[in-house]
């Protein structure tokens, strides 16, 4: 459930890739088979330099598509991530829900300017400005002037939202202060997202946004995989989360808040959904509906704009949203205009996942991006890492601890998280997460104390006699 900013490239050129070269003709055959190998140069490298554990990478040209999978589900399993593996999008369920918002409006149900306080059940009131109200549209905009989350300590931080159930939605929204007058300033909120999914439900008057979901897009785009809570087939095929460190993460259910990150779903499925932006639908009111989420709701700087759930760059010729997860990432944008779109599903929570996307958007118009420059680790045996082991001191009250886990070396600053690091050579270590270094210093096979780099200065800490238990 969090949003970065994406530049994009595009040219004119256009290239068409055979889903499966063999059932194509030879020349379709020959271009999937070199589309695929430049793909692969982009890619792969997230793999090797330990980034990412495994994903997908789905592309759509006009009538044609490409799917392939990345390093693997599990790093205790052999198995590819393919077409039909499930993850969890993240915030890419909040295109899902400006188009359930423009599709209640194709139907009639409500209006995009109406107040959402005529939709609250009785006893909640919304906070408001002496000039203006929360409308339906500012929800999905990200202009409501509503706070990012909900206020207040999850009583589970490894599944932080699935105590938010509708009562609890409501109630987090009506306490809420806002933070920009409605309707003035772009301010991205996972709470109004979240409440605009559960106010379409309760006026459709179904039992969940997952019925809702399926009844009027999932349904009628044979989208049978994409879900909120996943049946036992679908958990046979769901990628476990993993996070920035390639640490075993945790997933993470959204309960009512599902509309702003809480469905699950395929490559086979969101290349399905992705194409219907770019053609027409069976369904005519759906249709309908997607053209209109895709109409600009605000400017933004630069260019870019905001649709119904969709970020738009390059004027509004690029629609696109991210997600992520505890162990999860997501990026899709698309071209109606070309009839192109590209998405990456990924069960690592790392946003390189973005710079990635945007790399393969321009392959696909027919660029030249060079691969993302991304360290890889050496490998250091067990042995060495253990004479690390134990407290270093900057000066009093401040430690950092470090451990050996089944993942490498990790080391815990005071008061914050532990971290990985990453072997750059039998001494020097590097985040991920952080723009730092750890150069251990070793004399005699002993270790006594390291240094720390970070943002062009460097601190000295010594290591305490008494080793980590």
């Amino acid at each position: 459930m969090r949003r970065s900013t994406l530049a994009f490239w595009l040219s004119s050129f256009s290239i068409i890739v055979a889903q499966d070269p063999q059932q194509g003709s030879t020349s379709a055959g020959v271009l999937a088979a070199q589309f695929a190998a430049r793909l692969d140069v982009l890619c792969q490298p997230l793999v090797d330099a330990e980034v990412a554990v495994g994903f997908v990478v789905g592309i759509v040209d006009g009538d044609a598509s490409l799917v392939r999978g990345y390093g693997r589900v599990d790093p205790s399993s052999d198995r590819a991530p393919d077409a039909a593996t499930v993850y969890e999008i993240g915030s890419i369920s909040k295109v899902f829900t400006g188009l359930l918002l423009a599709d209640a409006i194709t139907r009639g149900e409500v209006a995009a300017d109406d107040r959402v306080q005529k939709w609250l059940p009785a006893g909640i009131t919304l906070p408001r400005t002496e000039v203006n109200e929360v409308l339906l549209w500012h929800l999905s905009a990200h202009v409501s002037g509503l706070p990012r989350l909900p206020d207040g300590e999850s009583p589970d931080p490894q599944n932080p939202y699935a105590h938010m159930d509708r009562v609890a939605v409501y109630a987090a929204a009506s306490k809420s202060l806002l933070r920009n007058e409605p309707g003035s300033t772009y301010e991205y909120s996972n709470l109004a997202a979240g409440l605009l999914g559960q106010l379409l439900v309760d006026r459709a008057g179904v039992a969940s946004f997952e019925a809702l979901l399926a009844q009027r897009v999932t349904g009628p785009l044979s989208m049978a995989d994409t879900v909120v809570e996943l049946t036992p087939v679908l958990r046979e095929r769901f990628a476990p989360p993993f996070a920035a460190d390639l640490a075993s993460d945790h997933e993470w259910d959204l309960a009512a808040l599902a509309g702003a990150g809480g469905i699950r779903s395929t490559m086979r499925d969101m290349l399905a959904f992705a194409s219907a932006q770019c053609s027409t639908p069976a369904d005519a009111g759906l249709a309908k509906s997607i053209a209109r989420s895709h109409e600009k709701q605000k400017e933004l700087p630069g260019g870019a704009g905001i649709a119904l759930g969709w970020h738009l760059a390059r004027g509004g010729a690029v629609l696109w949203h991210n997600g992520e997860t505890g162990g999860f990432h997501s990026y899709l944008a698309v071209q109606p205009g070309k009839a192109r779109a590209i998405c990456i599903l990924c069960n690592t929570a790392t946003a390189t996942v973005d710079a990635l996307g945007e790399r393969v958007l321009m392959l696909l118009g027919g660029g030249e991006p060079k691969p993302l420059k991304l360290e890889r680790p050496v490998a250091v045996d067990r042995e060495t890492l253990q004479r690390y082991v134990g407290v270093y001191e900057v000066k009093d009250g401040v430690a950092m601890a470090v451990t050996v886990r089944e993942r490498g070396l990790y080391a815990q600053i005071s008061g914050q998280p532990s971290l990985r690091l990453f072997a750059r050579s039998e001494t020097e270590f590097f985040y991920r997460q952080v723009q730092a270094t750890v150069a251990f210093q070793v004399d005699g096979g002993a270790c006594s104390g390291l240094e720390l780099r970070q943002g062009g200065s460097a601190s000295t800490w010594k290591k305490l006699a008494q080793r980590m238990r």
